[in-house]
């Protein structure tokens, strides 16, 4: 009788089936090979979604009713009786906007009337430059324009609060007023913004604000939460001490938290500018008081700065021994690296500091090019060196204009996904030899990994949101480029890492500015539509990394969860000031059951782990920064922190003190022999291999030549010492070469040859010697 080839079931190389939509008709067929046909497909028990059936055919049929993920069992038999069984999980999810009806398809667009003119304004308005990324960094320059004075002599700030109460003096907190002083001119009034500020208002002003002096932030809704956190710090000490002169109660931390959220929206206060010495003040309007919404708004216009991504320039770096080899830590740290980063000024990157640099960044055009990466000679030196001392280097696609989707056929967006992905992938794998190779590049299997780059991080910014007119064309584009990129790098074969950057506000609506924030207690503010949901990230993690699950639940083994492909994806949120609120509402919004209810058990752990909140570096006081680190390594994957533009010493030194002390507190320290041979590693590599060359020709010599035998006990003593030498250098290089530990060398192999060096050195010492006649 013939042997029939095992049952297996085709096209099924991952336990998860395709998403199924509520209220929409589901089908996913298996296939089955091997075996005798026919086949019966069954599945044990009834673990289904509701509405969600498999038939004896292998199809899966049927509509759900309610979101949610199910595990279930199917069994699959042939003629013979030969039965095989496996787990398969289903996630059914919500509609998504793009999936509403619409009236008319998006490929067919109706006929548009041809334009005959166009608003003045419009005409006037200039096009965004390809190219361009906007920072917001608060100067001297523009402090200098607020008062002069002031910023040159900025007053020490309170240790508690991190701020200075002066000048605005609250003087009766029962009835919730505060004095005001007396009109004037502000010295440094400029258009028609600053004259809202009297001169002891600017003063005061410029005064509260130079701590945010040279903090650089990616978003302008990170800036303008920095700015008002730290108006309403400053208008909270205020309160505070006024409170305790007039031995009243001050407004508590839950007030303040909900004022400040809405401070600067509605009918501003009457100007402090025009008010006598003897008004007063409520406490409700003491932030917009200090600073006027006109006066806010022109501050952020100050501070916006246009940046060159294809600037080409890395920041200097430091480094010594061999950190690749240290042992894993409490917590991830990410670095951002600006391609306009100002190697002179700037700080300098420590790359025991850091897991993974993030590029920051690649923007691709309506087309779908990617700019190339065309580094200079200072940044392939960084990229050397990087390599050299094992941080890994991701670089981040961006884009934060969409009105190309409008015109884009949607036939066209499948196309400039995968193109996107297609080059963003070739872009990290670049060889980094093809960028300029050096004699130490063309020593054979002491390189370590050739490529650039070891991931993405891609960077979708300025999002519609879900109403806006394109958002649904933008939804369903971010779904296809997402999936192009996954399974491009899953093509890749290596080990990648896939980064999503996301805007606070555009997960969580309590994060977005100007709504106010509760810690989760504001069901209604929770139920807001945002650009990006908790569950789609989860689904993507599903997507990327195909994990096992049983009973609904992500399994790990013994030595924990590990990617079931080669991709892991990190979900990198901006989280917004202050951050001592607000990182505890991105984890309690993240833990909601009612909004989140597929994070159960292993899949909310595994979940928080890879959030890794990014915050500016200087933003918050020490003290803060502190809580905050140690708040990130108990809660979170970790933190990535985006640098200053330029170099603080005691900022830096601060930075890598408290870094060390929390995220990294459980890393080993190599020791002074380690990183004396990582730094001379290429001097101990010659020296072996010139030793070990030496030694075998001086045994060479003794095996073949009678004269080097009648040398006698001395040479062999120096044919000891010879193989000695090159067997110490040999098993430090092994233990402490970053290169060697990189390779795809057997250690095993290693130790084998040196080994048998040594034994066959000692062998003639060991022969017995015969006897002379």
């Amino acid at each position: 009788m013939p042997v029939s080839d095992p049952l297996t079931l085709q096209k099924t190389t991952v336990p998860t089936l395709p998403n199924a939509v509520v209220n929409q008709p589901y089908l996913y067929r298996f296939q089955a090979s091997g075996g005798q046909p026919p086949y019966t497909f069954a599945e044990i028990g009834r673990d289904l979604p509701d509405g969600i059936a498999l038939g004896p055919d292998g199809s899966v049929t049927g509509t759900a009713g309610q979101r949610g993920r199910k595990t279930f069992t199917l069994e699959l038999r042939d003629q013979s009786g030969q039965a095989l069984r496996q787990r398969f999980a289903l996630n059914v999810i919500e509609p998504r906007a793009s999936q509403k009806p619409s009236a008319k398809p998006a490929s067919a667009p109706a006929a548009l009337t041809p334009i005959e003119t166009l608003p003045v304004a419009a005409a006037q308005t200039p096009l965004a430059q390809r190219g361009l990324i906007t920072t917001y960094t608060l100067t001297d320059d523009v402090l200098k324009l607020i008062h002069p004075a002031a910023a040159e002599a900025a007053p020490a700030t309170d240790a508690a609060s991190g701020v200075q109460a002066s000048a605005v003096t609250v003087v009766d907190a029962r009835s919730t007023q505060a004095a005001v002083a007396q009109p004037q001119a502000a010295a440094g009034s400029q258009g028609d913004a600053l004259d809202e500020l009297d001169d002891a208002g600017a003063t005061q002003l410029a005064a509260l604000l130079e701590p945010l002096v040279g903090v650089e932030y990616p978003t302008r809704a990170l800036f303008a939460a920095a700015l008002d956190a730290r108006v309403c710090a400053y208008a909270t000490a205020l309160t505070d001490r006024a409170a305790v002169d007039s031995k009243q109660a001050s407004p508590t931390a839950e007030q303040w938290r909900a004022r400040c959220t809405v401070a600067w929206q509605g009918p501003p206060p009457s100007n402090p500018a025009t008010l006598p010495a003897t008004a007063k003040v409520k406490w409700q309007d003491l932030p917009v008081t200090l600073l006027p919404v006109r006066v806010r708004t022109w501050l952020i216009d100050q501070a916006r700065q246009e940046r060159d991504a294809e600037a080409g320039s890395a920041l200097g770096w430091s480094g010594t021994g061999c950190n690749c080899l240290v042992g894993s830590a409490s917590g991830l740290v990410f670095g951002v690296v600006p391609n306009w980063s100002d190697p002179q000024k700037g700080p300098k990157v420590d790359f025991s500091l850091y897991d993974r640099l993030l590029m920051f960044a690649q923007p691709f055009d309506d087309d779908g090019n990617v700019t190339p990466l065309q580094p200079q000679e200072s940044q392939i030196e960084f990229f050397r060196a990087a390599r050299r001392f094992g941080t890994k280097i991701d670089l981040t696609i961006y884009r934060k204009d969409w009105q190309f989707l409008q015109r884009l056929p949607a036939d066209h967006q499948p196309r400039i996904a995968a193109q996107i992905a297609k080059q963003a992938v070739q872009m990290i794998d670049t060889p980094l030899e093809s960028l300029g190779q050096r004699w130490q590049d063309r020593v054979p299997g002491l390189t370590g990994d050739k490529h650039l780059g070891h991931g993405l991080t891609l960077y979708l910014d300025n999002l519609p949101a879900p109403g806006d007119s394109g958002y649904a064309v933008f939804d369903a584009f971010r779904r296809q480029l997402l999936s192009a990129l996954i399974a491009e790098l899953r093509r890749g074969g290596r080990p990648y890492t896939l980064n999503l950057m996301i805007n606070g506000g555009d997960l969580i609506p309590e994060l977005r500015e100007g709504t106010a924030v509760g810690l989760g207690k504001d069901q209604g503010v929770a139920q807001k539509q945002t650009s990006w949901t908790i569950e789609r990230l989860f689904d993507l993690l599903v997507e990327a990394e195909a994990p096992h699950f049983e009973d609904g639940r992500i399994t790990s083994s013994a030595s924990g969860y590990h990617s079931n492909t080669n991709i892991t994806l990190n979900y990198v949120v901006l989280l917004p000031e202050p951050s001592k609120i607000n990182k505890k509402v991105l984890r309690e919004t993240i833990e909601r059951v009612e909004t989140t209810p597929e994070l159960l058990g292993t899949n909310r752990a595994l979940f928080l782990r890879r959030v890794l909140p990014l915050v500016s570096v200087g933003s918050a006081t020490s003290k803060q920064f502190a809580d905050d680190m140690a708040y990130f390594t108990d809660n979170f994957g970790g933190v990535v922190l985006w640098p200053q533009p330029d170099a603080d010493a005691d900022l830096s030194s601060m930075v890598e003190k408290t870094v060390r002390s929390t995220l990294l507190v459980g890393e080993p320290t190599e020791s002074a022999l380690c990183n004396f041979a990582c730094d001379w590693r290429w001097l101990l590599r010659f020296a072996f291999g010139l030793l070990l060359g030496v030694a075998l020709l001086s045994l060479l010599l003794y095996l073949t030549s009678c004269r080097i035998r009648a040398l006698g006990r001395p040479y062999q003593f120096y044919l000891l010492l010879v193989g000695i030498a090159p067997l110490v250098i040999g098993g430090l290089l092994l233990r402490c070469d970053p290169d060697i530990a990189n390779t795809g060398l057997s250690r095993q192999l290693l130790v084998g040859v040196l080994v048998a060096v040594i034994l066959s050195l000692l062998f003639p010492l060991l022969k017995p010697k015969a006897e002379r006649p």
